[in-house]
């Protein structure tokens, strides 16, 4: 590798790496479920992540994360202590499943600082989220803040990353009060903004009118309200029917996404391992290197400021995303 090259990759806020594209459960709204025949995500190897490394020291967040669960990837902590020793921060969103006491012990040993673990639903959880039990992942965050203490670290923080759906809204208000005492640094509410197929659309509470958006608004005022009785942070994103921000949530300005087939993309929406969806890729680290990559990606990000209609991200909910 040119020592020039590490010299022109820019400064980004983060890189986000399917390590995994395989999954242990079979959430009902995830491509991963709807588009099981056509999948072609896979465990990214060390071989592939180590094409990364020498750039990482220009990264602020390294997360671990993308269509599958993490830690179906047996190199998974190789991964953290690199991104660690490279000076990133490093977390990571799983469904808790495959979590025991030797990789809580290891999480603790690298020092990741987020851990998120998703939920969509409190009773109705274990039904949308096919193959997790919610009782197993209150299991494992309560063993890890037990270490967390035991070792008298503050690290890594623990988040909940909450899909709200039509069909869970009716649980919304008991969030709080089941969370309060997990010991939660943070959580963040999220509508189904990315719809892998059309039988899914009754399911997104994505606002169109100004009067969707104005209840749901008042519905994250009012959440946000009770889970500060409990001593609770929130985020609740809610995409705006019509008014785009300048940016989006995905910083696709300053970060990037590669998936478990080592394309490069904007971000995790314009990457997803499977056929049938039409996804923006930049090239794959396999064939060129990340700097090369970023380069050629110029013209996408002329086209992102200049909010052309022939970019994805056009009609993209992210790009109107309100967080209460």
């Amino acid at each position: 590798m040119k020592f020039i090259e590490k010299i022109l990759m820019p400064h980004l806020d983060w890189i986000q790496i399917e390590v995994s594209g395989l999954c242990n459960a079979s959430c009902f709204y995830c491509p991963h479920t709807t588009h099981r025949k056509l999948w072609k995500g896979k465990n990214m190897s060390l071989e592939e992540f180590l094409k990364i490394k020498p750039y990482l020291k220009k990264v602020g967040l390294l997360y671990l994360q993308g269509w599958g669960e993490p830690f179906c990837n047996p190199d998974f902590f190789k991964f953290v202590e690199i991104g660690k020793k490279s000076g990133c921060k490093v977390g990571t969103t799983t469904n808790g499943m495959l979590i025991e006491q030797s990789h809580i012990e290891k999480i603790i040993e690298l020092q990741m600082d987020v851990i998120a673990f998703s939920l969509t639903g409190i009773k109705k959880n274990d039904i949308l989220r096919a193959g997790t039990k919610i009782d197993r992942v209150f299991k494992v965050i309560s063993e890890l803040n037990e270490m967390k203490i035991k070792k008298e670290t503050s690290n890594p923080k623990i988040h909940i990353a909450y899909m709200l759906l039509r069909s869970n809204l009716d649980e919304l208000e008991e969030i709080p009060k089941h969370l309060s005492s997990l010991g939660i640094d943070h959580i963040v509410i999220s509508l189904l903004d990315f719809i892998p197929d059309s039988s899914l659309e009754n399911e997104s509470l994505i606002p169109k009118t100004e009067e969707d958006f104005n209840f749901l608004k008042d519905l994250a005022s009012n959440f946000v309200k009770e889970a500060k009785k409990f001593n609770l942070s929130v985020s609740f994103n809610i995409p705006h029917p019509f008014k785009k921000g300048k940016t989006c949530s995905e910083k696709p300005l300053n970060a990037v996404f590669i998936n478990s087939l080592g394309y490069v993309s904007p971000c995790v929406f314009t990457g997803i391992p499977a056929e049938g969806f039409k996804n923006t890729y930049f090239g794959n680290i396999n064939e060129r290197t990340l700097p090369s990559l970023w380069k050629s990606s110029k013209d996408f990000r002329k086209k992102f400021i200049s909010d052309n209609s022939s970019l994805p991200c056009y009609s993209c909910p992210k790009r109107r995303i309100v967080e209460f």
